[in-house]
């Protein structure tokens, strides 16, 4: 089953509205529409499918919606075709050598505005070095060919040109402990820690540290990565928050208010806590001299 991308799960939630508005059942509607209660049922889960002008106006008329509602189906119908439509993101190349967790996951940091990630253990992604990235692909795939290895860094060089983008936002907030990890040894470490003080440079990108002397409440929340996306272009709606938990063995995609309200409170409490920009640098620099002086 196709995962659900940003105007197919806009869509979704935007008829599940106007059909519980309406007073129907999932059953109700397909029937009217003479589709199966599973196939509708995919629709408002935002799963992608052919969603048609024909099939659109239909689900209206029974739903009773405005004109400017129908308008705004049918805008988010055409995003649906687009994204069905596209080549493909730049991830799926790779996608056999990759967690089945993370490929949604890819897609949605490919589309998002902003990105912002709490971190506890590991430098964040897009701001590791290729070399502490090395380090990290041996130890997650140690049976992998040395060509898979390097195929996923090439995969890995590909995500990175994000930060290139100036429309793109990047906030990290990073525990001390995850740079003190001494991943790939000292002289990977000093460089990494370098590398981030290069790329706090950046306009578009902030880098804060959370300090072994802050509130534990922090890491009882967790690492997470909060992503906010672009005003989708033909229905010029916005599309919500997505939250991702990542394990070991699965990950969590949180949409619900209730759910990113807690984590949107979190990264408000977390941001107060963490150092400033110039005690971040100071911090960092002072971690990188102790591993390679």
């Amino acid at each position: 089953m196709a995962d659900p991308t940003l105007a197919s799960r806009r869509f979704g939630r935007k008829l599940q509205r106007f059909r519980e508005r309406a007073g129907m059942s999932e059953y109700a509607v397909a029937k009217a529409v003479e589709m199966s209660p599973q196939t509708y049922g995919r629709l408002e889960d935002g799963v992608k499918q052919n969603v048609s002008s024909l099939l659109v106006n239909g689900l209206c008329d029974k739903l009773g919606v405005s004109d400017e509602e129908r308008q705004q189906l049918l805008d988010l119908a055409e995003e649906v075709r687009q994204e069905r439509n596209s080549e493909g993101r730049s991830w799926r190349a790779f996608a056999n050598r990759l967690r089945p967790s993370k490929d949604r996951y890819f897609d949605l940091e490919e589309s998002a505005r902003k990105i912002t990630t709490v971190e506890f253990n590991l430098v964040p992604g897009l701001l590791q070095t290729m070399e502490y990235r090395r380090q990290l692909a041996w130890a997650e795939f140690p049976n992998q060919k040395s060509e898979e290895v390097e195929g996923l860094l090439t995969f890995f060089q590909q995500r990175r040109r994000r930060l290139e983008d100036p429309e793109f936002e990047f906030e990290a907030l990073i525990s001390e402990a995850a740079l003190r990890h001494p991943t790939g040894g000292p002289g990977v470490m000093g460089d990494q820690l370098r590398y981030l003080t290069e790329l706090d440079d950046r306009p578009n990108v902030s880098i804060r540290v959370l300090p072994f002397s802050t509130n534990p409440f922090a890491a009882v929340v967790g690492s997470f990565v909060w992503l906010d996306f672009p005003m989708l272009t033909n229905s010029k709606l916005t599309s919500p928050p997505v939250v991702f938990v990542e394990g070991y063995v699965g990950a969590l995609y949180l949409t619900a208010e209730d759910q990113i309200g807690m984590y949107r409170e979190a990264l408000r409490n977390i941001r107060r806590v963490a150092l400033g920009a110039d005690a971040t640098r100071d911090l960092i620099l002072s971690i990188a001299r102790e591993y390679a002086p």
